[in-house]
């Protein structure tokens, strides 16, 4: 560590010499053994870009240059410049969590919910035996009471369970496999009426999804966020990465922008293994 003194003049010297060399290249320069950390992290969160897929009834997402270094230091006359992109996106983009005011017109926004819906203890149940049917008159792309409670037996040979409190994410294995196809976003399995209430009389508190909403794409009442509305909770969707958190117990975070009266967040969700 630097015990050099300097006075503020001769330190805005050296930060012009730096502003006018080669950076690094990698970060943190002093080593990335600077970003250990304790547990393990799954990154559960696919990416924002233009032209991604979009649910229909959501904004499509653009990003333009809002300035880049040169520019900056043409406009504002300085020796070092600034990069910064323009984003135009929904609060529902990509991978993002809804307040209850999306579905109940007068359900708390995000403003008014607390973080804990948000983060907390999860698990990963196995929805895998949906399939995608279309047209479905046998229901076959829904994630039933039935389904659920034959992921519940297989949660339960791995030595968990859902509790009161949880957080419960649905991994149908269909989004990993679909995005970013059109496919992702014109079809995909869902939580049925009766399989979402079922998780909210368990006390779930926030449902979770790999696809690009909890409902069926076929099912134009929605149903699963009906339930959602009916018990005040919330939901995540459009989760990556769920396949290596199958019958598992882990720390899930997905917390939302502090969006003043927002109606959903894109979120960077992970989970977290605090022992491994």
């Amino acid at each position: 560590m630097s015990t050099v003194r300097m006075s503020v003049q001769e330190g805005q010297e050296q930060a012009k010499q730096v502003g006018a060399t080669a950076g690094p290249g990698r970060a943190p320069a002093n080593g990335p053994e600077l970003l250990r950390r304790s547990g393990r992290v799954v990154d559960l969160t696919r990416p924002i870009y233009e032209g991604m897929p979009m649910w229909f009834g959501h904004q499509k997402t653009y990003i333009s240059v809002n300035q880049d270094h040169d520019g900056f230091k043409e406009l504002w006359g300085t020796d070092t410049g600034f990069y910064a992109r323009h984003l135009t996106i929904s609060e529902h983009c990509g991978t993002h969590t809804d307040a209850v005011v999306e579905y109940d017109p007068t359900g708390p926004s995000l403003t008014d919910l607390p973080l804990e819906f948000y983060y907390g203890s999860a698990v990963c149940i196995d929805l895998s035996e949906v399939e995608v049917c279309d047209p479905d008159p046998d229901g076959r792309g829904y994630a039933t009471e039935d389904v659920i409670r034959r992921a519940e037996e297989k949660l339960a040979a791995a030595g968990e369970e859902i509790r009161a409190g949880d957080i419960v994410l649905g991994w149908f294995d269909y989004g990993d496999r679909h995005f970013p196809s059109r496919r992702f976003i014109t079809q995909c399995p869902g939580f049925s009426y009766d399989g979402a209430e079922y998780l909210a009389q368990k006390g779930v508190v926030n449902i979770g999804t790999d696809c690009v909403g909890i409902d069926n794409l076929l099912d134009d009442q929605f149903s699963a966020h009906m339930v959602c509305k009916k018990y005040g909770l919330v939901n995540t969707e459009n989760l990556s990465n769920l396949g290596t958190l199958v019958n598992q117990r882990f720390q899930f975070f997905g917390l939302p922008l502090n969006i003043e009266g927002g109606t959903g967040s894109p979120i960077r969700a992970i989970a977290w293994f605090p022992d491994a």
